[in-house]
């Protein structure tokens, strides 16, 4: 389970026991700091400096759980959405990029020389790597970044092959010693809100799909990947975006999905072999998702029984070391 987190009152939540959610986290999940988050009435904007003050709150709660930043594409150190936020806490696991156009075309404003985005894939793939590229570069030159995985939290294209995406991941963290290194998190959210379970599920095996075969346009033939470079399903995740009270007639994802479709997609994901799954969702809606008999069963608070956890050890192999 990926968590997001936006201020310091989901951090209260989430490590709060009781009345809180922290008896819901197991050794396994991971954080996940939206630095790009523009700030409420209530909390500020997560720059840099407010980002830090989160992970070390979650680090000192949860010591044991990896913790992962999810930044914009900006080159400003000041503001919410840049790049290398958490480049030199601790604390952090790994960067994971938000690589969609919005955060692209923002970016820009910092970085005249970037070019446009590009939808076709054979025009995106090129500039996804000399993105990944960039960040894992800066990430090995920072002395306290040096140890950091690098990643991407793409928007979902149906025209992507995400494997080869993960492939160049895998490349670029070559730095660490040891292959299938890159984090990846696909912004499925759409598939789940458009379609429910059927669509989920179809999204999931295609993905899955990518990561074991290539599809050969020309002869129409499918080949199993070459061993040396087919990326780990450990290190996929899928996107969930959801609301305890949904609007259905909204078009985003994240306002027009109910816990109760959240908690099908994830059991139809689960049935095709996805082991992470990305909550993109406030406190209130995890209540209500954890509620859900499917989700209940796999995730029950450890005063019902045994506690078995209901996500497999997915990116990296593990969420940090057990305690």
């Amino acid at each position: 389970m990926l968590i997001r987190i936006n201020t310091q009152g989901n951090v209260k939540t989430w490590t709060k026991p009781g009345g809180g959610l922290a008896s819901r986290v197991r050794p396994r999940d991971i954080f996940v700091i939206n630095t790009r988050f523009e700030g409420t009435d209530s909390f500020p904007e997560v720059t840099p400096t407010v980002a830090a003050r989160l992970a070390t709150h979650l680090h000192r709660a949860f010591p044991c759980n990896r913790i992962i930043a999810l930044n914009g594409m900006s080159f400003d150190p000041t503001r919410p959405g840049y790049a290398f936020a958490l480049i030199d806490h601790p604390s952090v696991f790994a960067l994971l990029t938000d690589y969609e156009r919005l955060d692209w075309e923002a970016g820009r404003l910092t970085d005249p020389e970037r070019p446009r985005w590009a939808d076709r894939f054979e025009l995106a793939l090129p500039l996804i790597q000399g993105w990944n590229l960039s960040v894992a570069s800066t990430v090995a030159a920072n002395p306290a970044g040096a140890a950091k995985q690098t990643g991407l939290a793409p928007q979902d294209h149906g025209r992507w092959n995400f494997s080869e995406i993960a492939q160049d991941l895998n490349e670029k963290n070559a730095r660490l010693g040891a292959p299938k290194l890159g984090p990846l998190a696909v912004q499925t959210q759409d598939a789940c809100a458009r379609r429910g379970a059927a669509g989920f599920r179809a999204r999931a095996k295609k993905l899955l799909f990518q990561y074991q075969f290539e599809f050969i346009k020309e002869t129409g033939e499918t080949i199993p990947l070459d061993p040396a470079v087919k990326p780990s399903i450990d290190n996929l995740a899928m996107e969930l975006s959801f609301t305890a009270s949904p609007d259905p007639t909204a078009t985003q994802s994240i306002l027009r999905t109910s816990p109760a479709t959240a908690a099908s997609c994830v059991q139809a994901g689960l049935r095709q072999g996805i082991g992470a799954f990305f909550f993109f969702a406030a406190e209130d809606g995890m209540r209500l998702l954890f509620q859900k008999p499917k989700i209940a069963k796999l995730r029950p608070p450890p005063h019902t029984g045994s506690v078995r956890p209901w996500v497999r050890e997915r990116l990296g192999g593990a969420a940090g070391p057990s305690e």
